[in-house]
């Protein structure tokens, strides 16, 4: 498991200072580690190869193989990119907790992510009946 996203990229998208990289030190890779999480299989969160036919192309272990970059790393796919920052942002505004959205008893128990994040992952996750 990375980071899907850069400290460069959270100071961009919550217009903070370099005061906050310990902050981002923690949450980079935690706000990463939950999308990963959510998403249920590790291969969800990259760019895949697509045969002729437009399928993903399958590796040897029986896992979609992710688009690599120049340097041989998975390209992260876009909408996990973009959910990192969301969370990154929800958790940064509500960092004590104090004036946190309230979930309605009614919608139930167990998030993980923001509700901006999770409408972003989606079409990525792996569906599951309960």
């Amino acid at each position: 498991m990375g980071e899907f996203v850069t400290l460069e990229d959270a100071h961009t998208q919550l217009r903070t200072s370099a005061d906050d990289d310990p902050w981002l030190a923690l949450w980079i890779p935690a706000a990463s580690a939950a999308v990963e999480a959510w998403l249920k299989q590790p291969w969800r969160c990259y760019k895949l190869q697509i045969d002729a036919v437009g399928l993903p192309m399958i590796g040897e272990e029986g896992v979609p193989l992710p688009v690599l970059d120049e340097e041989g790393k998975p390209v992260v796919h876009p909408l996990v990119r973009s959910a990192v920052l969301v969370e990154l942002a929800a958790q940064y505004r509500f960092r004590d907790s104090e004036g946190a959205p309230v979930v309605e008893p009614s919608a139930g128990h167990g998030y993980v992510l923001s509700q901006g994040a999770t409408a972003l992952l989606a079409p990525l996750r792996k569906s599951t009946v309960a």
